[in-house]
């Protein structure tokens, strides 16, 4: 009986553990959401709610595509948005956001979870 009353204590550990790391990263991903809508919506469609259309035209790819790709995951868009991407060989590409770590870590939340 002891061992059974062990299992289940364990058992509800692990459904509170997976529950509070699901409420974690929807947290991560509704910030990320409000970053994106404040400082990436210039360049993309950012979100479905942002307050205006981007004033690159046309504009860079929106995140739900991005999101939809097969080689998106969270270490790629990380690596990719702290690299320049612009340069004189490549003058309309990507400018370094010089964005925190945790905002980084807040916007690849956010745009993976545009996953369908």
């Amino acid at each position: 009986m002891h061992a059974a009353s062990i299992w289940v204590v364990v058992f509800w550990m692990a459904i509170c553990w997976a529950w509070a790391q699901e409420t974690n990263m929807a947290q991560t991903a509704r910030k990320g959401h409000d970053s994106a809508a404040i400082i990436c919506a210039n360049c993309h469609v950012a979100a479905a709610d942002q307050r205006f259309m981007p004033v690159l035209s046309p504009p860079a790819p929106s995140f739900e595509t991005i999101a939809q790709r097969p080689d998106t995951n969270a270490d790629s868009l990380q690596k990719f948005m702290i690299t320049t991407h612009r340069g004189l060989d490549h003058p309309k590409g990507m400018p370094n956001p010089y964005l925190a770590d945790y905002q980084i870590t807040q916007v690849v939340a956010y745009i993976l979870s545009l996953r369908k």
